[in-house]
């Protein structure tokens, strides 16, 4: 990190002073006041104020020290091989035999990551940036399965006929889904139930109609026996869902 040392007759004159020879602004520095200063009596006795300014870290610098901290705290074995950084999106890979360790179920581990970084990263710097960690590429390879599944699910519904269920799929990867189906104007989608038990249907177009006035339906019967509780089915066809 580049660090300069500067007096003025004032704080903010010193700090003025080394913004110029760093060439930065002053979101992008930390400040330590070494002296205030003292103005002395008509001039005599004055002492200049003196400051150390120091250049922040990029924020992917940042992150990569962030989480080798946390990594090297927990005793894994895991480095960074990779960091990506364009248009607002910071992107890591970590690779080590703990790989599967970080990663946990469906990658639960490695979004409560993502929100830990993401914390510390929005109380250090301004402008926001979407930072995505990964583990032995698995979020690469765990997307491209899900757009299968989707096609896949789609051919199954179209040539059967019928609805099909996708279960035990997080909310990230109910929305891959979505998107995925999103332009096919053949299929249907929408996610139905509560928590743990939220499901992706995927339906062939004409079912539609039929869907939603099931739905609308059990809705009315759900509001009759506990009118507290509405239970909502969202419809994807076009639009974002609520995976």
């Amino acid at each position: 990190m580049r660090s300069v040392e500067t007096i003025g007759k004032s704080v903010e004159e010193a700090i003025q002073q080394a913004l110029q020879q760093l060439g930065v602004s002053r979101e992008q520095v930390e400040v330590e006041v070494l002296s205030p200063g003292t103005p002395g009596i008509l001039g005599v006795g004055a002492e200049p104020a003196r400051v150390r300014v120091t250049m922040k870290d990029s924020p992917a610098e940042f992150v990569k020290t962030f989480v080798t901290g946390i990594i090297c705290a927990a005793g894994w074995d895991l480095t960074i091989n990779e960091v990506r950084e364009q248009e607002g999106e910071l992107y890591l890979n970590l690779e080590g035999s703990d790989a599967g360790l970080i990663i946990g179920r469906q990658g639960t581990r490695l979004a409560a990551l993502e929100l830990i970084v993401r914390a510390a990263l929005a109380r250090r710097y301004q402008q926001p940036l979407q930072v995505t960690i990964d583990a032995s590429r698995y979020r690469e390879r765990r997307q491209a399965a899900l757009v299968q599944l989707a096609i896949n699910t789609a051919d199954k519904a179209r040539s059967q006929k019928r609805p099909v269920r996708l279960h035990n799929l997080s909310p990230a990867e109910r929305r891959v889904i979505h998107m995925t189906l999103q332009d096919d104007p053949t299929i249907f989608t929408f996610s139905e139930g509560e928590g743990p038990d939220r499901v992706v249907v995927v339906a062939p177009a004409e079912w539609r109609q039929r869907l939603l006035r099931q739905n609308r339906s059990s809705r009315s019967r759900m509001n009759r026996s506990n009118p507290s509780s509405p239970k909502e089915m969202n419809t994807h066809q076009g639009a974002n869902p609520s995976p």
